[in-house]
């Protein structure tokens, strides 16, 4: 029988969490897979970071998935490029149906990732066919949103530069307000409307700015080693890829608790 998080001595303290990631991370470590296949996925980016000097200092916020492009900034060229998954795209004419590969792969992905996480962490137990069976439709879906959103963000700063930092600082303030939105779905099984409704009142209620900020600051710090093996050459780059999947996915389970945490959702020792 699943039990509560409330029955913890102090659930909210950083040590339980961590202590209770920690416990999940042997039975959940084959979805490591998916952050890894999803670093490697952007070959050219890979080999780049690679073969360019440097280190990185990056902070990424608990609101989708971890890989290795969450802590390491890949080398940025000249031109009008596009990150995917699958490296970046110069010719115009093929953004729009690699846009669309990409969302589709990705939300699928995600579907059995988030699903068989949620799964794990409530019932012990995971099939990651079924996550994406279950939650497809509505994870493909949400990944278009958030890109659409982001090009509707972000698209404006090409003719208004200076906008930037309005741009930057609003995207902070909604990936606070909704970043519980894609765990919701898969814990409660919500559509995303409802599962964003759901996020902005769990964090109106609870008011997680602590544990938001604390994950930006851990993942800053867990970069500068990750960046440093991965601008190691080539090999460097696909051991940091490898080095930062079980890393990644200990931070969306970690999410994940804290997310079941908030809406009183039992979960397994």
């Amino acid at each position: 029988m699943a039990q509560p998080s409330s029955d913890r001595s102090d659930p909210d303290s950083p040590e339980s969490l961590v202590e209770r990631t920690a416990s999940h991370l042997g039975r959940l470590f084959p979805l490591a897979l998916v952050p890894l296949a999803t670093a490697l996925f952007r070959a050219r980016e890979l080999l780049a970071t690679g073969r360019t000097n440097g280190v990185s200092l990056r902070a990424s916020f608990p609101v989708y998935r971890y890989d290795l492009w969450s802590f390491v900034d890949a080398p940025r060229g000249g031109g009008v490029t596009v990150s995917l998954p699958f490296g970046a795209v110069d010719p115009l004419p093929l953004l729009v149906p690699l846009i669309g590969a990409y969302v589709v792969v990705s939300g699928a992905l995600s579907a059995g990732y988030f699903g068989s996480i949620a799964a794990g962490i409530t019932t012990g137990r995971f099939d990651f066919t079924a996550g994406v069976r279950r939650f497809g439709v509505r994870m493909i879906l949400l990944e278009a949103l958030v890109v659409a959103a982001l090009v509707a963000l972000f698209l404006p700063l090409v003719v208004v530069p200076p906008l930037f930092v309005v741009a930057v600082l609003a995207a902070l303030v909604v990936s606070y307000l909704y970043f519980p939105t894609v765990y919701v779905i898969a814990l409660e099984d919500r559509g995303i409307e409802s599962a964003a409704r759901r996020a902005r009142a769990l964090v109106d209620e609870h008011r997680p700015l602590g544990f938001f900020l604390a994950v930006a600051v851990v993942t800053a710090l867990c970069s500068v080693p990750v960046s440093l093996l991965a601008h190691a050459g080539p090999g460097g780059a696909v051991a940091a890829a490898v080095v930062a999947a079980p890393l990644g996915l200990a931070f969306n389970v970690a999410t994940a608790l804290k997310v079941a945490e908030m809406a009183g959702i039992e979960t397994v020792g």
